[in-house]
């Protein structure tokens, strides 16, 4: 069916005048407006938030959001698909997407990784806010991390998370209680406790995450080495606050056990020995992301 520009804000479709708005961005309450002036029109804007497609389309109001999206509907017609970008990228206001609320963001992903994962529902998993949530999001989709529907890119993304985990581990002169949930077995003995293709001995010194540095001052007044003490052990603030607070499916080792991925990133900081567990580990019951 030919389409003739009238104007610059009509467009003759079928011998139909369509009245067209052109804008920058659509939010939520400008749809709301727009569908109340325009019903039966048809609207093309860089950007059109998902609150605002959604008035839009109660409003009978077609949309092209340039990002790639075209909404059309009509009597017996509906198109609602995705079509090529009219419009590059947004730029991301993110330098390093792997600060802390990064790491929580890759672990979430890391975690759960054929599944979809909305900004909102991301958010809330791991209690951070939806805003920074979603810049961190774009800046891993522009990396190639991420794809569009929230899925990791593996092991790419797992090996951006390792060459960002820098846990700041300090000496232990003895073992804290083994039967708090304030700590997180982890390295070596966390991964023989997944059953990674690892060895070590009865005596080997234990790796325990924390929570916060207030939690890690805690166990250093109480359980730090002294001058000539040999260390039993070592201990640092999980560098994922929601690594941290998702621990093994499994029956409780001594310690509460960490999970399999932050158990592997642990394991990738040793570009030798711990590599080539890695390369053997195929976790039970979860899948492979490294």
């Amino acid at each position: 069916m030919p389409a003739k520009a009238l104007a610059p804000n009509i467009l003759e479709v079928g011998g139909h005048q369509i009245p067209v708005e052109t804008r920058r961005s659509i939010s939520r309450t400008e749809a709301e407006g727009l569908s109340r002036q325009l019903a039966g029109g048809f609207i093309v804007a860089d950007r059109i938030s998902t609150e605002a497609r959604r008035v839009l389309a109660e409003g009978r109001v077609a949309w092209l959001d340039r990002r790639g999206h075209l909404q059309l509907r009509g009597t017996s017609l509906l198109i609602d698909a995705d079509v090529p970008p009219l419009i590059g990228p947004e730029p991301t206001r993110v330098a390093d997407p792997f600060v802390p609320t990064g790491l929580d963001i890759g672990m979430a992903l890391l975690l759960e990784p054929e599944q979809d994962h909305r900004t909102t529902e991301l958010a809330t998993l791991i209690g951070r806010s939806p805003g920074r949530v979603s810049e961190i999001l774009a800046a891993l989709r522009d990396r190639g991390l991420v794809d569009r529907t929230g899925r990791p890119s593996i092991p790419h993304l797992f090996n951006e998370m390792a060459d960002a985990w820098a846990p700041a581990w300090r000496p232990l002169g003895s073992l804290p209680e083994s039967d708090s949930d304030l700590y997180r077995l982890s390295g070596t003995l966390g991964a023989l406790w997944h059953q990674a293709p690892v060895v070590a001995t009865a005596d080997w010194p234990a790796e325990l995450y924390v929570e916060s540095q207030g939690e890690l001052r805690g166990v250093l007044r109480s359980h730090g080495v002294s001058p000539g003490t040999p260390s039993a052990g070592r201990a640092a603030v999980c560098p994922s606050r929601y690594g941290w607070s998702v621990p093994a499916r499994l029956p409780d080792h001594d310690f509460p056990v960490a999970n399999h991925v932050v158990v592997a990133l642990d394991l990738a900081q040793d570009r030798g020995r711990g590599r080539e567990i890695l390369e053997g580990w195929n976790p039970e019951g979860y899948v492979r992301v490294w």
